[in-house]
């Protein structure tokens, strides 16, 4: 009776050998293209995680040419300010400019000045020329208002490069 069953529990070995070879060698098919999947995703993040650091990189790049153009952009203004305050301060040491302001006129006309208005000019507003102290006072004040302005500027400058900047980074991402 055995020499019977030896044929048929060969059979059985052999297809059962066959079921694990085919199972076995499937589930390595599969797990290779898993592994493959994962890789090649992998590649791909990788590839665009290098993509957007480069970017980034140019945008820092871009972002930082920007500031220190408006940095530049600062310095020249003050020198511009300064170079102006100077200029006009030396012209009314020299005398080549006069400052000058409207006073009010007296109440009872000066025996001359009656003539000139009744000759068809107009009376042209008496004016009173600054000091050489009160010049230099409101001329520093206004250099300090054009320095002001300048250090504005620079700040918006700064504002907008930043915001150009920051903008960039968070594109796409939803917030």
């Amino acid at each position: 009776m055995w020499r019977k069953a030896i044929p048929w529990l060969v059979l059985l070995a052999a297809l059962a050998g066959s079921h694990w070879w085919a199972y076995s060698h499937g589930k390595q098919v599969v797990t290779l293209a898993r592994d493959l999947a994962d890789a090649t995703r992998e590649r791909d993040n990788n590839a665009t995680i290098n993509d957007l650091q480069q970017q980034r990189r140019r945008d820092d790049a871009v972002a930082a040419t920007k500031l220190l153009a408006a940095e530049e952009s600062y310095r020249k203004g003050l020198l511009d300010v300064q170079a102006e305050k100077n200029r006009i301060l030396a012209d009314a040491a020299a005398g080549r400019l006069r400052l000058s302001i409207p006073v009010k006129p007296a109440s009872c006309p000066a025996a001359g000045t009656a003539a000139n208005v009744a000759e068809g000019g107009a009376d042209p507003a008496p004016r009173a020329e600054l000091s050489d102290a009160a010049t230099e006072f409101l001329v520093g004040l206004a250099s300090e208002a054009d320095a002001v302005a300048v250090e504005l500027n620079r700040c918006a400058d700064r504002v907008d490069v930043l915001e150009t900047h920051l903008r960039g980074l968070f594109a796409g991402t939803g917030g």
